[in-house]
């Protein structure tokens, strides 16, 4: 059974939100209105709860943002629509014409492989960083092997818990990655054919995170032996006391 029990809120974390969004002011706000959000953004920052963590200090941010300056919800999702539908081609041509699925079955250590690319997927988001430079990208991704030490003891107990599972539910997280995500769930429901996979996407667009349409956009939602589903909110993270009934009996929350 999973608790609900979260870490401190962490001032590192708090640090990073509150500077990216302070000055997130549109062009043409009032004084008043730049004012007013920046007093409001003080106002949450001196209320937030020690249990507080990332995702949740993002929703309350994009609610004062919108009360201040009247955001249509619609145009960051049909912005962030675009990105996604981009990045996701991206990373799937760059599969296909790196030969991915071959370089990684031909590994010395196949699973340490598509761990490697699923890691370097991460890069690609937009609630970190405003713009992803797509060479760098590529530079990161050709550097891959080296994300996993050879002699890692958490990735050994990974190997070892695997043979034992049952089940696995894997959590997405951004557009881009998730087709990593897939090279490395197809691997490894290859190489456990005996563990269903439960793949998490989330409820509704936030950001650039992964849904069920990028799923959908992959093949993710086709493979065989795999279940695709959202986790029930649109929070940019996975928070267990919002998760839909399926999805929390999916974790055994």
């Amino acid at each position: 059974m999973f608790t609900h029990h979260l870490p401190p809120l962490s001032p590192m974390c708090v640090s990073c939100l509150f500077k990216k969004h302070l000055d997130n002011i549109p062009e043409s706000a009032t004084r008043e209105q730049a004012l007013d959000y920046q007093r409001r953004l003080g106002a949450l920052l001196a209320a937030l709860p020690d249990s507080t963590f990332g995702p949740e200090m993002l929703a309350n941010i994009k609610t004062v943002h919108a009360a201040v300056f009247g955001d249509d919800p619609q145009e960051e999702i049909n912005r962030f629509a675009a990105i996604k539908r981009h990045f996701n081609a991206l990373m799937m041509d760059f599969a296909v014409a790196e030969g991915l699925p071959a370089r990684i079955r031909s590994a010395a250590d196949p699973v340490r492989e598509a761990l490697g690319y699923a890691m370097i997927g991460n890069f690609i988001d937009f609630g970190a960083m405003s713009t992803v430079d797509e060479d760098h990208l590529r530079a990161l991704l050709a550097k891959a092997s080296a994300q996993i030490p050879a002699d890692s003891v958490v990735y050994a107990g990974f190997l070892s818990e695997l043979t034992a599972a049952r089940r696995l539910v894997f959590l997405t997280d951004n557009c881009g990655e998730v087709v990593m995500d897939k090279l490395l769930i197809e691997l490894l429901h290859e190489r456990y054919p005996s563990l269903h996979i439960t793949v998490l996407v989330r409820g509704a667009p936030v950001l650039n995170d992964a849904t069920m349409e990028d799923a959908a956009q992959i093949g993710l939602d086709a493979l065989p032996g795999v279940t695709v589903m959202g986790n029930g909110n649109s929070l940019a993270g996975t928070a267990l006391g919002r998760l839909s009934p399926a999805a929390e009996s999916a974790l055994g929350a």
